[in-house]
């Protein structure tokens, strides 16, 4: 097998969603092209590139050809960059693999499903431990940055900073009756993250997207309309967000909607949930406007 890129040149030749968010510094242009390779005589440094040694058997699927580059597929730079996240940012890697525009799963860059297949079908590379945990917290279909970060904040178990609060999906479709259809212009929408079995969706609010008094009021009839066929819906907003305090109350009340009780008693909780919030982007200023 001949070299192929990897690590960070791969997450950033994916045109993974975000990146820069999940990966920081990582993946500037300064940092060195890193390529992998399979013997050890192949390891001759040369200038602008980093080069690590794989001598691992790997499946057939784990290399690809794209565009005239021999690169590691998504399932393999999410296992490679294991070794190098921890495990809150690699959940968040894993998050953005898998997101798609609402609607549209086959604009996902990988799956849950091959990412579990292929982890199955390879041991002994560095992280792969740590892979296989990430990948119990992953689901497909985040839209957004904002969107993997509230899901990883209110769903996460109380020992990796979050509220514990599973059972979310995201972006699930709901198809409107023809009546309401008509009002809202549309057949169907879809809820940020929605809890089935409770009928709940959470919808985050950004105010600059959200800022119009069409787009505000087009909201208000759309939860109207959702609670009319019997979902609940639960608003969180960019200042509840970054607000440590009001973010936690906002996850009680949707704990008290849920039929359930938050009841943090790992000492790790502080430390795991500050972490978590470090990723949060800088807030934009017109979401400081109330």
């Amino acid at each position: 097998m001949k070299e192929y890129l990897g690590y960070y040149s791969a997450a950033t030749f994916w045109n993974i969603p975000y990146i820069e968010a999940v990966l920081g510094s990582e993946i500037t242009s300064a940092y060195p092209t890193s390529f992998v390779v399979p013997q050890r005589r192949m390891r001759s440094p040369k200038q602008g590139q980093t080069k690590h040694l794989c001598e691992l058997t790997l499946p057939p699927e784990a290399v690809v050809s794209k565009n005239g580059t021999i690169v590691a597929s998504p399932e393999l730079l999410f296992l490679q960059l294991a070794s190098k996240l921890d495990i809150q940012r690699l959940i968040l890697l894993g998050l953005q693999l898998l997101s798609h525009p609402p609607g549209n799963p086959e604009l996902a860059i990988t799956t849950k499903q091959n990412l579990k297949t292929f982890l199955s079908k390879i041991s002994g590379h560095r992280g792969h431990r740590k892979a296989f945990r990430a990948l119990k917290y992953l689901e497909n279909g985040s839209a957004s940055i904002m969107e993997s970060i509230v899901y990883m904040i209110l769903t996460l178990p109380h020992i990796l900073g979050g509220y514990g609060l599973d059972g979310a999906v995201f972006n699930h479709e709901i198809k409107l009756k023809e009546e309401t259809s008509k009002r809202l212009g549309q057949k169907r929408c879809f809820a940020d993250l929605y809890y089935k079995s409770a009928r709940l969706a959470v919808e985050y609010e950004s105010f600059a997207f959200h800022s119009s008094p069409f787009d505000q009021g087009k909201d208000v009839l759309r939860s109207a309309i959702l609670e009319r066929q019997g979902i609940e819906v639960m608003r969180l907003t960019t200042i509840q967000l970054y607000d440590k305090d009001a973010c936690m109350d906002f996850a009680f009340n949707l704990a008290s909607r849920l039929g359930k009780r938050i009841q943090i008693r790992t000492k790790k909780f502080d430390s795991m949930h500050a972490n978590l919030r470090t990723m949060l982007p800088a807030r934009n200023p017109i979401d400081e406007v109330e």
